[in-house]
C-alpha cells in the first residue's frame, strides 16, 4: 500500500492539473484529428521497434527464440506499466525463468540490457541535435566509437565481490562486435518508437521529427524514476512537455501532446502486452 499511494498522488496531482490546463474539449478534438490510417502506421512503427528490442535481448540470451524475448519484453513492459515502484521489473526474471533461464544469467543480461537502453536514448538525442546542426557525419562517427567501448570499461571495476563476478561476465559475454550490435538495435529501437509516436500525433506538434525526439527522449528517461504516477501518467507528461515548452509549444499545447503521446504507447504496449501474458502462462510455455 506504501508503494502505491505516491503513485496515485501524483497521478491526482496531475489530472487536476492537466484538466485545468487542457479543457476536456481540446482533447476530443485533438483525438478527433489523429487519421485511422495514423494510428495503424504509429503501431506497426511500434511494433518494428519492439521486434527490433526483442533480437537485442536475443543476443544476450543465447538460448531463447526471438518469439520468447519479444514475449517476455512485451510483458514486462505492460507491466512496468501498470505496477508501482518498478516492481513491473520482476516480471522480466520470473518470465525468463519460467522459459528456462537460470537467474543469474537473466540478472546481467538485464541490466547489461538497461544499460545500453540509456544509452541508446542519450544516442538518439545526440543524433537529433547533430541533424538539426547539420553535423551528422561527425556524430555518427563518434557513437560508432563509443559504442566499441562498453567491453573495455570492465577493466574500471575492482576485483571484489560481485563485482568480480560481473567483470568476469563482461569479458565472456561482451566482446565489442557484440557492443556494437546491441548499441545498433537498441538506438533504432527507440527510432522506431519515436517515429510511430511521431505518426500519430505530428499534426499537433508544429516541430519537425528530430525536435520531436528530443521531447521524446525526456519522457522516456522520467521511466527510471524509482517513483512516477500511476502507470507513468504526471511524470512522464512532465519531461516530455518540458522539452516541447523550450521549442516553442504553450504549456498546455505541450501537456496535451505529452499526454496523447503517452496514451498511444500504454495502448499499445497492452495490446502486445496483453497476449503475450496469456501466451507465457499457457502450459506448453513452461519450462521442464
Amino acid at each position: 500500500m506504501k508503494r502505491i499511494i505516491p503513485s496515485l498522488t501524483i497521478f491526482v496531482l496531475f489530472l487536476i492539473v492537466f484538466l485545468y490546463l487542457v479543457p476536456l474539449q481540446d482533447i476530443v478534438s485533438a483525438l478527433r484529428k489523429i487519421e485511422p490510417s495514423d494510428l495503424l502506421l504509429g503501431f506497426l512503427a511500434y511494433t518494428l521497434s519492439q521486434i527490433l528490442r526483442a533480437l537485442r535481448w536475443k543476443l544476450l540470451l543465447k538460448n531463447l527464440s526471438l518469439k520468447d524475448t519479444f514475449l517476455i519484453n512485451s510483458a514486462n513492459i505492460l507491466l512496468n506499466n501498470v505496477l508501482p515502484a518498478r516492481t513491473g521489473e520482476l516480471s522480466w526474471f520470473y518470465y525468463a525463468r519460467r522459459l528456462g533461464v537460470d537467474l543469474k544469467s537473466s540478472l546481467w543480461s538485464f541490466f547489461l540490457g538497461r544499460l545500453y537502453d540509456l544509452l541508446a536514448l542519450l544516442s538518439l538525442l545526440f543524433l537529433a541535435y547533430s541533424l538539426l546542426r547539420d553535423l551528422l557525419l561527425p556524430a555518427l562517427l563518434l557513437l560508432f566509437l563509443l559504442s566499441l567501448t562498453p567491453p573495455y570499461l570492465r577493466e574500471l571495476l575492482p576485483p571484489l565481490g560481485k563485482l568480480s563476478e560481473i567483470k568476469d561476465f563482461l569479458r565472456k559475454e561482451l566482446t565489442p562486435s557484440l557492443s556494437l550490435k546491441l548499441s545498433l538495435l537498441s538506438t533504432l529501437s527507440f527510432f522506431f518508437k519515436v517515429l510511430g509516436v511521431y505518426i500519430v500525433v505530428r499534426e499537433l506538434v508544429g516541430a519537425n521529427l528530430f525536435t520531436f525526439a528530443f521531447a521524446f527522449t525526456g519522457g522516456e528517461l522520467t521511466t527510471i524514476l524509482p517513483v512516477h504516477g500511476f502507470m507513468g501518467y504526471g511524470t512522464y507528461e512532465a519531461g516530455f512537455s518540458i522539452p516541447l515548452k523550450v521549442a516553442g509549444l504553450s504549456l498546455s499545447q505541450a501537456l496535451k501532446v505529452g499526454f496523447l503521446a503517452h496514451s498511444f504507447l500504454l495502448l499499445s504496449s497492452a495490446l502486445w502486452g496483453s497476449l503475450a501474458i496469456l501466451l507465457l502462462h499457457t502450459p506448453s510455455r513452461k519450462s521442464p
